[in-house]
């Protein structure tokens, strides 16, 4: 006669309805040491949900076991466990299993792969890279999104998007973090996503919990005794890294760009750089010695393509009939990239600098992600923050900082801006960490001054860089005039578009004849 065996996850088989399982519900999932996915029928909801309460431990007898499909499936274990009608359910007392069971993912053994795995899982990872909450709205329904980038213990970055009331909760926490750069987040039972050719995670359709933690302040809880053990491990690394350089909230993180600086681009002297082909990455290493104030530093821009948009009202529809139909009304706003009125709208930094080695001066772009990396904050919440200065050419302190610091930079000069009167370059990657820039400067070809160098007795050889670095105020010359030759790098200006930056009147640049 058969009778009842306890045991666990792992000792069930279809071939066995014997035996006493030791669960604790999560979300009405049940885990000991290992995961399995339980469904009760509406009928008998009623009968067994007030001892199923999320946190309790239970026992369970005479239940059925099937196979799972993959459309419904939240746990890589293949069974379902069903509940009958006979089905029963106990108080464990002696349950010795943690209240969430963490089992943490390696990011490697995701972002290694190429076809989304099936189930759900937990990471951990600190968070140094946010970018605004989105709140779009698809097909009449409204939406929240919020992408991050999270660092595991080994180094590894990776992708993840928050939607919906999670992305709500992260927002919201940051409202109440005041250190934005030590902020440690839990996905508990996440789900794999590829978005542009990477694997990723975000927040699963059910079952999935939120944890955000303040990496400097411990965290004695018992059921989230490893997630103090990540803390520690963070902390410990800290204090072995040489580099003064900090984390900040932003995708243009010095953690994966090591390789890209020294291995996939060569060292550049900054005199050395218009030789370079079009589309051609080089790497530089400088100091930013200005901000080109009257470039702006903020721009409104399309929620999915992140181009520059104009106001709708402003755009004439050539196709139409006579009259001529105006695209959209006064609040909406047009994307020419998407070629559509934009669902969403999201404020994007775009910062022009001058950076100076000992060879020249050039004019680089920083983009949102790089210029997230130092400001610690958004171009929304220093637009929210600064709203209220009448100065156009007020650029926040939070960005000024950087003026006199080294970094590191991976650039290119693109078509558009090979058409500007003087040369401008994007921006990539950069990093202020040491060990690159000493490693770059190791690497480096010396630079061989030319026979005609200037002395006392000599007249000096100007090049385009140096007329550039002669305009007033160590800024770029440019016009308020919306032609073609003087248009904001990868964003099209126009009277109706939203930016930092007002029309200015060209600056000329001319040289004085020797007497």
């Amino acid at each position: 006669m058969a009778q009842f065996v306890n045991g666990y996850i792992n000792d069930l088989s279809a071939v066995k309805d014997n035996v006493k399982l030791r669960v604790r519900v999560l979300r009405n999932w049940m885990q000991p040491n290992t995961r399995i996915q339980a469904t009760i029928r509406q009928k008998q909801v009623d009968k067994y949900k007030h001892q199923l309460q999320e946190g309790n431990a239970v026992t369970l007898q005479r239940y059925s076991l099937g196979e799972i499909q993959p459309k419904f499936r939240l746990l890589k274990n293949g069974l379902r466990l069903s509940f009958l009608s006979d089905t029963i359910v106990e108080k464990c007392n002696d349950f010795s299993g943690t209240m969430y069971g963490f089992d943490f993912r390696a990011f490697k053994t995701i972002t290694n792969l190429g076809v989304e795995d099936v189930g759900q899982f937990d990471v951990i990872g600190q968070v140094i890279a946010c970018d605004d909450l989105d709140c779009f709205d698809k097909n009449g329904k409204q939406g929240k999104k919020k992408p991050l980038t999270l660092l595991d213990a080994e180094g590894t970055e990776m992708r993840c998007t928050l939607w919906g009331a999670f992305a709500q909760q992260f927002s919201d926490f940051l409202q109440t973090c005041d250190d934005h750069s030590n902020i440690i987040a839990v996905l508990h039972l996440a789900m794999m996503k590829m978005w542009d050719g990477k694997m990723g995670i975000q927040n699963g359709y059910n079952a999935t919990r939120l944890f955000l933690f303040g990496r400097k302040e411990a965290i004695t809880a018992a059921e989230f005794k490893d997630v103090e053990d990540f803390r520690k491990l963070l902390l410990a690394k800290k204090s072995d890294e040489t580099s003064e350089h900090t984390i900040s909230i932003s995708t243009a993180s010095r953690y994966s760009t090591k390789e890209d600086f020294t291995t996939s681009a060569e060292m550049r002297h900054i005199v050395e750089l218009l030789d370079i082909p079009k589309g051609t990455p080089s790497v530089i290493v400088g100091t930013i010695i200005a901000i080109c104030e009257d470039e702006g530093w903020w721009y409104l821009g399309c929620g999915k393509c992140k181009k520059k948009v104009v106001k709708a009202s402003d755009i004439v529809d050539l196709e139409s009939e006579t009259p001529k139909k105006q695209v959209g009304g006064p609040t909406e706003w047009w994307c020419s990239k998407c070629g559509e009125i934009c669902s969403s709208l999201k404020t994007q930094f775009r910062l022009q600098v001058r950076v100076q080695d000992s060879t020249g001066t050039c004019s680089v772009s920083l983009f949102n992600d790089e210029v997230l990396s130092f400001a610690d904050r958004s171009a929304y919440q220093l637009c929210d923050k600064y709203g209220k200065v009448s100065d156009s050419d007020f650029v926040p302190p939070e960005i000024t900082k950087i003026v006199g610091t080294k970094y590191a930079f991976k650039i290119f000069m693109d078509k558009f801006n090979s058409t500007k009167l003087l040369p401008v370059f994007n921006v990539m990657r950069m990093s202020a960490d040491k060990e690159i820039i000493e490693t770059l400067h190791a690497s480096a070809t010396p630079f061989k001054q030319p026979n005609n160098e200037a002395t006392s007795g000599s007249v000096p050889v100007v090049t385009p860089f140096e007329l550039d670095s002669q305009t007033d105020d160590n800024t770029t010359p440019t016009s308020g005039k919306t032609d073609g030759k003087n248009k904001r790098p990868a964003d099209d200006e126009a009277e109706g578009s939203m930016s930092s930056n007002g029309k200015k009147a060209a600056v000329e640049v001319k040289l004085e004849k020797d007497p």
